[in-house]
């Protein structure tokens, strides 16, 4: 896979469901369409992994020595919440109470592709962070992706 892109502003029903846009489906190899992982994010979002990348991510955890707190702490909370979900007949997924709380999601939410896993924001959350970290792209460009100008 070479990673997803895009940036999709969806409505959530009175349920809890949205419907994944069809430009997302069309990124996805076959095998993953009608499955996924939905978990708390790093940030103030879900992630949404494929079933296939999920996998990655869990064999990523199982080389973790359980031995460590801070790994066990990690995989705790990691995985805490985390739940498979299936796409109905409509191509809606019916997103779980708690994380949607978890993550102050409301009704409008912004779907956005970060490498290999989703993203699900609530929009205002979305806009505001993207907002004040835009001020700090350009420095965080250069730190990230730029070369160093330091003599080794």
């Amino acid at each position: 896979m070479s990673g997803f892109i895009g940036e999709y502003h969806c409505k959530l029903d009175t349920k809890g469901r949205m419907l994944i846009p069809s430009d997302i489906r069309k990124q996805l190899p076959p095998s993953d369409q009608e499955q996924f992982v939905i978990s708390r994010g790093v940030d103030d979002c879900l992630s949404m992994y494929t079933s296939s990348e999920w996998m990655v991510v869990m064999s990523k955890l199982r080389k973790l020595n359980r031995f460590k707190s801070k790994d066990r702490k990690f995989a705790r909370m990691f995985q805490k919440g985390a739940t498979k979900i299936n796409v109905d007949n409509n191509g809606r997924l019916l997103l779980p109470k708690g994380l949607l709380g978890w993550a102050r999601i409301k009704k409008e939410i912004v779907i956005v592709a970060n490498v290999d896993l989703w993203e699900i924001w609530d929009r205002k959350t979305y806009e505001n962070m993207m907002k004040d970290d835009w001020d700090e792209f350009d420095q965080l460009a250069h730190e990230v992706m730029g070369e160093s100008s330091d003599a080794e």
